[in-house]
């Protein structure tokens, strides 16, 4: 039977001993501490390190994972690859690559970021045929000036082309290969070269009209170069407005408030306008000619494309007034002679009213000598028509102001 005064010893088993031992008593939780570290250090060295414990499992790789992200590197360098095989079409229009000092060299002798091309000096199908260094079209631009002692507005077409003595202008010289706003602008471009070619055929310009026959035609094809027209559809109407108002309001207008190419250019030309000139043709051309013997001059007049939609549906109403033919032969009989006579009168006071409503300030004639000629007509339905006058006066004065 063990003793029970041994219930508080520590037993250590000696190495030269089968039977464990006691040592020493342990009398409170210090001594214990300070007895396991001196135990330790017999058993495992003057470290005072224990046993180490077992490395971790490593932990467990997720396969389809990465075999998936493998598959989208390969996919990946895949695709470039075959982006950068593909050939480049454009080159393949290039006959010429020039390099800094002008001379004829290849491709690769042009830093990506120095290509450029005239864009005046493409074929009339918009294939570029010359890639050029930017630094000699640089130094070429840079000597004109030093030349001439004045530097030129960016689309000032002052410079000569080396290869095909074409003007170009700063805003000529585009990055080789073109960007997508330059892809817009070549095809503009060969869009309006065949713009050109149809100008004089749809203008009809008159044959004794010597000065529109060289400003008309070469303003409307100077602005298809530039990009202010790009349509047939707004040559015909730039036709329409040359033929019903003329060649001054077109090309010179109302002072202050332009010509007609300008404004019709700037969007100032609604669809009603349009409309009205093609409805009308013979009551705009009596109001807005100012070519006719009877004409007032431009500045008296309040601008067409100010006009309301309601004043052109009111005027064009009176047209067909005007659609009835006089037969001027010295033969006819009195009766018809004074039917002839009531037209002509009929349409004087209509012109007179007419007017009145699109005149700058006031007209000329009375008010009351207006409404005395009027009260003259037999077709009650155009007395009272015309008798509105006075208010079409006022809505021209508010919406033109």
């Amino acid at each position: 039977m063990r003793d029970p005064s041994e219930n508080d010893s520590v037993r250590i088993n000696s190495p030269s001993s089968p039977r464990p031992r006691v040592r020493q008593r342990i009398h409170n939780a210090d001594e214990l501490r300070r007895h396991a570290a001196g135990v330790a250090r017999q058993l495992f060295g003057g470290n005072n390190e224990g046993p180490k414990s077992p490395p971790k499992a490593p932990k467990k790789v997720n396969v389809s994972k990465y075999e998936k992200m493998l598959k989208n590197i390969e996919n990946k360098n895949k695709n470039k690859n075959t982006k950068n095989n593909k050939p480049n079409n454009e080159n393949k229009n290039v006959a010429s690559w020039f390099n800094n000092s002008m001379t004829e060299a290849k491709k690769s002798n042009i830093p990506k970021d120095k290509r450029v091309f005239l864009i005046t000096d493409m074929t009339g199908d918009g294939k570029i045929k010359q890639v050029w260094d930017r630094r000699f079209l640089n130094g070429l631009v840079e000597s004109y000036e030093n030349r001439y002692n004045r530097v030129r507005e960016a689309n000032d077409p002052f410079f000569t082309s080396p290869l095909t003595r074409k003007k170009f202008s700063k805003n000529d010289i585009k990055a080789y290969p073109p960007t997508n706003a330059t892809k817009r602008r070549i095809k503009q471009i060969v869009n309006g070269r065949t713009l050109e070619s149809k100008v004089n055929k749809i203008m009809k310009i008159k044959n004794k009209d010597y000065l529109a026959q060289s400003n008309i035609l070469e303003t409307i094809k100077r602005g298809i170069r530039k990009g202010d027209i790009t349509t047939e559809k707004q040559i015909k109407e730039l036709a329409l407005i040359y033929e019903v108002t003329g060649r001054e309001l077109l090309m010179s207008g109302h002072k202050k408030d332009g010509d007609y190419y300008t404004a019709y250019v700037k969007g100032k030309f609604k669809p009603h306008h349009i409309k009205f000139m093609g409805d009308a043709y013979t009551i705009v051309s009596l109001l807005y000619d100012t070519t006719r013997t009877d004409r007032f001059r431009a500045r008296n007049l309040v601008p067409l494309h100010k006009l309301p939609e309601t004043t052109t549906t009111y005027l064009s109403s009176f047209d067909k007034y005007y659609e009835q033919r006089i037969n001027r032969r010295p033969n006819i009989s009195n009766s018809k002679k004074e039917n002839q006579n009531k037209i002509i009168q009929q349409r004087t006071v209509i012109l007179n009213v007419l007017r009145r409503i699109v005149k700058v300030g006031v007209y000329n004639k009375s008010k009351l000598q207006l409404e005395q000629a009027i009260s003259t007509l037999t077709n009650s339905n155009l007395r009272n028509k015309l008798s509105e006058y006075d208010e079409w006066y006022e809505l021209v004065r508010n919406a033109s102001s």
